[in-house]
C-alpha cells in the first residue's frame, strides 16, 4: 500500500484533481487524527532525518587542520562522557525496539550513537598518536597505514561490537528495562565529565557549537513528542509507564545539554572580554 504522503503528492500533481478539494480532505484527516499528534509525528521524522548528520561538525573538528589541532580537540573531549552517552543510546534503541515502538520515535538515538562511536575512535586514535603509540603515518605506505590504524583501534572496535551483540541478543528484557530507567542518572553522569573538563579549560572550543545547539533543540523536540505519546495513551486509559520513563529521560537530557550550551555561551563571552582587555592594555603601552 502506498504511503498516504505519496498518495497526497500524486493527487496534488494530478491536473484533473482539484487542489483545493485534496487539501481540504488532507486537513480533515489531520483534524481527525489530532493536530498535536500529527505535529509530533512530523517533528519526530525531522529529528531522525537531521540526526543522521548532526554530529558531522564535531567529527570535522577531529579531521581538519593540522594534527596538532586534532590532538588538541581530542584532548578536550571527555571519553567518559562519550562512552556513557553511546551506551545510553544503545540501551535506548534496544529498549524501544523490544517494545515495538515505531523507529521514528527513537531513530535519532541509533544515528547519534553511530556518530558518537566514530568520534570515540578518532579521539582514541589521536590520543594514541600524541603518546607515541602510533607511528607517523605520512612516512608509512598505504598498507602500513591501514595496519597501524587497525592495530590502534582493534580493541575499542571489538568492545563496541561485543556490546551491541550483548544488548541485542543476550541481555534479558528485564535488564534492558532497568537500564532504560537508569538512563536518567546515567545521562547526568555522562555529561558531568565533559562539563567538568570545560570548566577546567574555561573554553568549549573543542566542541562544535552547532552540535551543542542541535542537542538542546533535539532534546526539546523529544520531550514534546514523548509527552504527546504519554497524553494520547493516558486519554485511552492505557499503560503509560514506558512513556513516563522516556519522558523523564528526555527531560533530563535536555537539562544537561542546556548546561553544556550555557557553558559555550558563557566562555565565548569570557574569551571575547579577555581579548578586548588585552587589546586595551596593548594600546595603553603604546
Amino acid at each position: 500500500m502506498a504511503s498516504p504522503i505519496f498518495m497526497l503528492i500524486n493527487l496534488l500533481l494530478d491536473p484533473d484533481v482539484s487542489k483545493k478539494v485534496v487539501l481540504q480532505m488532507a486537513w480533515s484527516q489531520v483534524k481527525a487524527i489530532g493536530i498535536g499528534k500529527v505535529f509530533a509525528a512530523l517533528l519526530s521524522a525531522l529529528t531522525v532525518g537531521v540526526s543522521s548528520f548532526i554530529r558531522i561538525p564535531q567529527i570535522r573538528k577531529l579531521l581538519i587542520k593540522t594534527q596538532a589541532d586534532r590532538i588538541k580537540v581530542a584532548n578536550g573531549l571527555s571519553l567518559q562522557s562519550l562512552s556513557l552517552d553511546t551506551l545510553n543510546s544503545l540501551v535506548h534503541v534496544t529498549f524501544n525496539s523490544q517494545h515495538n515502538i515505531p523507529f521514528i520515535n527513537y531513530g535519532e538515538s541509533l544515528l547519534l550513537g553511530i556518530q558518537n562511536a566514530i568520534i570515540i575512535l578518532l579521539v582514541k586514535f589521536y590520543r594514541s598518536t600524541e603518546e607515541g603509540q602510533v607511528a607517523n603515518l605520512s612516512k608509512l605506505s598505504l598498507g602500513e597505514q591501514v595496519k597501524a590504524v587497525a592495530d590502534t583501534l582493534a580493541k575499542p572496535v571489538g568492545i563496541m561490537i561485543a556490546s551491541v551483540i550483548f544488548f541485542n541478543k543476550i541481555a534479558p528484557t528485564n535488564l534492558i528495562s532497568l537500564l532504560e530507567i537508569l538512563n536518567i542518572p546515567i545521562s547526568i553522569l555522562a555529561k558531568i565529565p565533559q562539563i567538568t573538563a570545560n570548566y577546567k579549560l574555561k573554553t568549549v572550543s573543542h566542541l562544535s557549537d552547532v552540535v551543542l545547539r542541535a542537542n538542546v533543540v533535539g532534546s526539546l523536540i523529544r520531550v514534546y513528542t514523548s509527552y504527546t505519546d504519554y497524553k494520547t495513551k493516558a486519554q485511552k486509559n492505557k499503560t503509560t509507564i514506558d512513556e513516563k520513563i522516556l519522558l523523564a529521560g528526555y527531560t533530563t537530557s535536555m537539562i544537561m545539554n542546556s548546561i553544556l550550551l550555557g557553558q559555550s555561551i558563557a566562555y565565548d563571552k569570557l574569551g571575547k572580554y579577555k581579548e578586548l582587555k588585552k587589546e586595551a592594555e596593548e594600546k595603553k603601552e603604546e
